[in-house]
């Protein structure tokens, strides 16, 4: 009583504080009324916590009035969740079902899938206190998935460990222990205490079922330390009571004695007289087995006492018949007699029906010790009755369980059934719009093909079309290549045999004439030979480059030495040169093809290019020869040359072209120019 005295003092202390804060807050009434409803939260979950389950709803009944009066439908569907837990907890499933319901419902309206799954452990609970076995198990599942679609480890935690939990009540230990296991991890990684000392005695619980009661000690031994350690003497003094039991089971008294003392030690500083009571009682029959009677005598008044203050009446009755055990064992039999009396009166006037099958049985054995016969005979009588009324009423309970288990499978096989016939209507709904949508997409596929394939052919017309013209505007470079090659030659020709022969028989007639005139007609005729000869010398000059001499007589290569010669000795121009050619000879026309591409790209480098150095890579191959020329000119961007100096690289790209080469070029501003050329060479 003193402790529920002093978390009221808390409470009143905490709403006066409340409206003393609220007051004193600077800003608008949205920011106040946030604060009281943090604080009405804090003061209900610190109810709920110390297990005052009617003041709690108190506080969420205030925090869910001023979340409704700032629309806020999140906390609304939080706080619906948590009022709902407490009705649970403090065994009222009906409203709490309601409020749960509405909270999901809520939940799913906002999209707020971590309240959906938290409702969802709450309805699991609901649904097992039911019997309804699938469904709890289906809405535990469903929370464990909405929680991994969150990525919310904590909530993976406590999802597993309901499902734990609720395999364990079903004696499904290898599930039960599975998840038990993984929740415990979790909460131990994350540092969940409260979390992580439930899932400890959730895991204890288990092994003591397994009968392994080394490890469920250990368990219960890690709980208890870390609950005495944050004063939560509530829960130490529970796992000091399993730990208890399991030494009792074991034939360890003093180990089940300690422990018991520790739990009566922690209730008796929380003053909770329900636990004191059943744990006076239950050490009183650990120092019966002691052999020390008289203290188990004191602890058996000592639970008489606390049951009498707890105003428990299952706990009054069975602290009576503890008595009367007690006094019986003494041989003080007029006052077993009288603690029998007691107890029996006790359970009959409030219909406790196992105490009175063993009040009955055991007064029935102690009149019988007194030699009181009839007595016995009486009371045996009653035990009979009594226990044939106990075996009927657990037979009828059997009897309404099979039946609710037995309806709830008709109910499921009838909801089969209709979802089969469901199905199949379906099935044969979506088999006729699936025939009739495939029917559509085929005739919509005919259709796209012949349209695709009409598309196509008259692509491949015009392709056709196109590259006739590219091929007919190639030939007619080619022919134009061609003749002015041809032209190239006849013209040089001519100037060599014809011009360049008139000249020079000019230039001796002259010299011939000169040695016979006077000195100032030699004068002039020596100017005028001289001029005959340079004259010569010229006609041979643009001969020899409209058609090299070297390039007929001796090749390609040859004439590539010749030409690059000729630069390095006209201009300052460094010229790096190196030929991979083999001896044989390409075929006339490509080789004067080449020989015009590595002219002009000379001609631009010397004209444009302001170049200090050029470099010329050929090798030639069994099947192609390649071409790497590069200066390191100003360089230039091609789409912003003017026309006429493009005239040179589209004659490059020409020749090229007729020789079924590809070329590539390469230049920027300040940067050079490089050309990459690749031209086959067909076999003989």
């Amino acid at each position: 009583m003193l402790f529920l005295c002093k978390i009221k003092r808390i409470c009143f202390v905490s709403i006066f504080m409340l409206g003393f804060c609220i007051n004193a807050i600077p800003g608008n009434d949205q920011e106040k009324k946030q604060v009281e409803l943090n604080t009405y939260l804090s003061i209900a979950d610190m109810l709920f916590n110390q297990y005052q389950y009617d003041s709690a709803v108190i506080y969420y009944d205030s925090a869910l009035f001023i979340a409704e009066e700032m629309e806020d439908q999140i906390m609304i569907s939080h706080i619906l969740r948590l009022k709902g837990t407490v009705l649970r907890n403090a065994g009222r499933n009906d409203p709490a079902y309601i409020l749960y319901y509405n909270a999901r419902q809520k939940a799913i309206e906002i999209g707020n899938d971590s309240i959906c799954a938290r409702t969802d452990i709450g309805l699991g609970h609901i649904y097992e206190h039911r019997g309804l076995l699938d469904s709890a198990e289906y809405f535990f599942q469903h929370a464990l998935s909405d929680f991994k679609k969150l990525n919310d480890t904590i909530g993976i935690g406590r999802a597993m460990y309901n499902l734990s939990m609720f395999y364990q009540a079903n004696i499904d230990y290898e599930k039960s222990l599975r998840y038990a296991l993984e929740s415990n991890r979790i909460f131990k990684r994350f540092e969940k205490t409260e979390l992580y000392c439930r899932s400890l005695i959730n895991l204890g619980n288990i092994y003591e079922y397994l009968q392994e009661y080394d490890t469920a000690l250990a368990c219960y031994e890690e709980c208890k330390k870390i609950n005495t350690q944050f004063n939560n003497l509530k829960r130490a003094a529970i796992v000091a009571g399993n730990k208890a039991v399991i030494y009792f089971h074991q034939g360890k008294l003093e180990e089940a004695k300690n422990e018991v003392l520790d739990a009566i030690e922690f209730n008796e500083t929380i003053k909770d007289t329900n636990e004191l009571s059943l744990l006076y009682r239950n050490v009183s029959v650990i120092y019966k087995k002691l052999e020390m009677r008289d203290i188990a005598l004191n602890y058996a008044h000592k639970a008489l006492l606390m049951a009498e203050q707890a105003d428990d009446k299952t706990l009054h009755a069975d602290a009576l018949l503890n008595l009367a055990v007690h006094y019986k064992q003494k041989n003080n039999y007029p006052l077993a007699e009288n603690y029998y009396l007691q107890g029996i009166d006790t359970s009959e006037k409030y219909n406790l029906k196992w105490e009175m099958q063993n009040a009955y049985g055991n007064i029935a054995m102690l009149y019988e010790a007194m030699e009181n016969f009839k007595k016995a005979y009486e009371y045996q009588q009653k035990y009979i009755d009594i226990s044939e009324t106990i075996t009927n009423e657990e037979k009828a309970r059997a009897r309404e369980k099979y039946k609710a288990e037995y309806e709830l499978l008709h109910y499921k096989d009838q909801n089969r059934i209709k979802e089969l016939e469901k199905k199949k209507i379906r099935f044969q709904r979506n088999l006729s719009y699936g025939i009739g949508a495939t029917i559509i997409v085929l005739l919509i596929l005919i259709l796209y093909f012949f349209r695709m394939r009409a598309r196509k052919n008259r692509i491949i017309a015009t392709q056709k079309i196109q590259k006739l013209e590219d091929e007919k505007k190639l030939m007619a470079a080619q022919s134009i290549l061609v003749g002015q090659e041809k032209e190239r030659e006849r013209i040089a020709q001519e100037l060599h045999d014809g011009i360049g022969v008139l000249l020079s028989t000019a230039s001796i007639h002259f010299s011939s004439v000169e040695e016979n005139t006077d000195k100032e007609t030699s004068e002039m005729l020596k100017k005028a030979n001289k001029l005959l000869k340079d004259a010569g010398k010229e006609v041979r000059q643009i001969s020899h480059n409209m058609m090299p001499g070297v390039l007929s007589k001796f090749g390609l290569r040859e004439a590539i030495e010749d030409l690059f010669e000729d630069v390095e000795e006209a201009s300052d121009i460094e010229v790096d040169l190196q030929l991979i050619c083999k001896d044989e000879r390409l075929a006339e026309n490509m080789e004067i093809m080449i020989y015009r591409v590595i002219q002009e790209m000379l001609n631009n480098t010397i004209k444009h290019a302001k170049a200090s150095t050029i470099s010329l890579y050929i090798s030639r191959g069994d099947d192609e020869i390649i071409m790497d020329y590069m200066d390191d000119g100003i360089g230039f961007d091609e789409d912003e040359l003017p026309h006429g100096e493009n005239i040179g690289l589209s004659g490059i790209r020409t020749r090229i072209d007729y020789l079924g080469g590809t070329s590539e070029l390469t230049s920027e501003p300040g940067k050079g120019t490089k050309y990459s050329i690749s031209i086959p060479v067909s076999k003989k």
